[in-house]
This record gives C-alpha cells, sequence and structure tokens, in this order.
C-alpha cells in the first residue's frame, strides 16, 4: 500500500512551520484535507498518489530514516543530533534561508572569568580537581554537544538533560553550564546569560531531506522538482 504513495513529511508545528507552506503556495500547490487544516493527512490536489503527513520536525527526520516518508523538512540540528544510522540514510537535498539558528554554549553572566573556550578547559578541571565533581552541561542535545566538548579537549563533564526551560538550569541548581539553539540571542540575554566566544557548535536552517532509497526512484524525483 505504501509504494502506492509518494509519501511528504510537513512539519506541523513550530516556528518553521509557516515556511514550509509558503513552499507550496508559492509554487500555488493546494493541500487537499477532509478534516480542516488540523487533520495529518491530507493530498495534494491534481496529485493523488502524493500523500502529505504532517507531524513534529523530530519525527520527520526518524520517518524518513525509517522509509516510512520520502522527503519531507526538517531543521539541520535534529538531522545532525540524530544517531549516525539515522543520518546515513538520509540526504540533506537543499538549505533555505529561514529557521536559521546556532548551537550555542552559554553560561550565567556574573561568570566574569568564563568568556572562551580556553576558559571553560580550565573550569571544568578545576572543578574536578577542587569541587571534587564534574563541570555539569544542561542540553538538549546530547549528541551534538559531546562531539564538540570532546573535540575541544574538554573531557571532564556531565550531561544533563533538559527537555525544557533549559535556560534556567543554571540558576535553578541543575547545571553549571547550558548549551542551547539561539536565533537572535535574545531568550539569553533576558535570562542573564551570555555566548561563550568561539562556542558555536553546529548552525542550522531548515533544510529539505529525502530517504536515500527513494531518492533513486524517477517519480519521487519528479514530486521533489514539482514542489521545489
Amino acid at each position: 500500500m505504501k509504494d502506492k504513495f509518494i509519501n511528504i513529511g510537513l512539519i506541523n508545528k513550530g516556528r518553521m512551520a509557516p515556511f514550509v507552506k509558503a513552499i507550496f503556495r508559492k509554487k500555488k500547490i493546494k493541500i487537499l484535507s477532509k478534516r480542516g487544516d488540523r487533520h495529518l493527512f491530507g493530498k495534494i490536489q491534481g496529485y493523488p498518489n502524493l500523500r502529505i503527513m504532517k507531524m513534529s520536525a523530530k519525527e520527520i527526520v526518524n520517518n524518513l530514516a525509517a522509509g516510512v516518508l520520502d522527503f519531507g523538512w526538517s531543521g539541520a540540528d535534529i538531522y545532525f543530533e540524530s544517531d549516525p544510522n539515522i543520518q546515513s540514510k538520509i540526504s540533506i537535498l537543499k538549505k533555505y534561508d529561514w529557521g536559521k539558528s546556532s548551537l550555542v554554549v552559554a553560561a550565567p553572566n556574573y561568570w566574569v572569568d568564563l568568556a572562551n573556550v580556553t576558559d571553560l578547559e580550565e573550569i571544568s578541571w578545576i572543578f574536578f580537581n577542587k569541587k571534587k565533581r564534574l563541570m555539569r552541561v544542561a542540553t538538549k542535545f546530547p549528541n551534538l554537544t559531546s562531539s564538540w566538548l570532546n573535540s575541544r579537549g574538554i573531557t571532564q563533564y556531565e550531561l544533563i538533560a533538559s527537555e525544557s526551560s533549559t535556560e534556567t538550569c543554571p540558576f535553578n541548581g541543575k547545571s553549571d553550564i547550558i548549551t542551547d539553539l539561539m536565533s537572535s540571542g535574545e531568550t539569553l540575554r533576558q535570562n542573564n546569560l551570555k555566548v561563550i566566544d568561539s562556542a558555536i557548535i553546529l548552525k542550522s536552517s531548515g533544510s529539505l531531506m529525502c530517504n536515500k532509497k527513494s531518492l533513486k526512484r524517477k517519480e519521487i524525483r519528479k514530486a521533489i522538482k514539482l514542489i521545489t
């Protein structure tokens, strides 16, 4: 049944969702849904074999890798945070100018002796040698964060999982520093946090992605060209 359709993943909520919808509007492609905009399935007018599946940006990456989706839109940060076996099954076809953000390392403003990556390495050892514990780093991106820290020779740390409001973690005793996505930086400033100099882990944007096996099919390449 799945081979009858070309399954396209659309972000159904969040800051990138309006930009993905604008791609369809620009091409004057109409998405039809029997139960309104909130229905999670739809079709494209005039192309009954193209099926729309609405889900979160993270679900789109996972379902592209699983072969449930043929192509769709998500954030580059979500792709690069995913496991290597997931990344190996997906191709990024295009990066857009919208949904731009940077994954950065940030610390409380009152930490005046922490300004750059060299300071970060030194402070991690101070925690280890003097406070007899690891420097705690709160994040929603453990894979990207640990890879970046290790590549900078920073090994004395502990990752603290954060599901939401990562900015509060240094002030409620949960962590010492954080890594988080930043667009304008205003949220960090309002929460008395500063970005550590030269501590940009990843620059991300909205991206068009395709399952690698699906990309081999001519009809799917034609569908991608039709929409994008």
